[in-house]
């Protein structure tokens, strides 16, 4: 239950963003964000549905029906599980903050394609694919 709680609240953090991107063009001209930060915000929800909501979900459900299904009560290898729990905790934190480093923000896209994911030499692109290499770990 604990990666389908991770999975809810990044699932409405990504969400917020998701808000956040569709009022940016409700009207004409510039409202909340520059067009960096607006790439930067779509980018960040596009990772974060993936690898912290849908991924996540997808783990939880399977540490609830496996178990079910095979007749036991708990998975064969329990603290290899919470080590991998515990993992994305600081994985996703390492994603969200990206966006505040300074020099630059992420905007390459969720798929990080390089001609968008290294024209922009700052920290957080690094700090992103550390996070989204820590978050396949886990």
């Amino acid at each position: 239950t604990m990666y389908l709680w991770f999975s809810f609240f990044m699932f409405m953090f990504a969400g917020a963003l998701a808000l956040g991107i569709r009022a940016e063009p409700f009207q004409p001209g510039l409202q909340f964000v520059d067009p960096e930060n607006f790439n930067s915000l779509t980018t960040l929800h596009g990772l974060i549905m993936i690898f912290g909501a849908i991924m996540p979900a997808f783990v939880g459900f399977a540490n609830w029906m496996i178990p079910l299904m095979v007749g036991t009560s708990d998975l064969a290898f329990p603290s290899l599980n919470n080590m991998s729990f515990w993992l994305m905790i600081p994985a996703a934190i390492l994603l969200i903050g990206s966006i505040f480093v300074p020099g630059g923000t992420i905007a390459g896209g969720w798929t990080m394609y390089p001609p968008l994911s290294v024209q922009n030499p700052s920290m957080a692109v690094d700090m992103s694919i550390l996070a989204l290499h820590i978050l396949g770990i886990s």
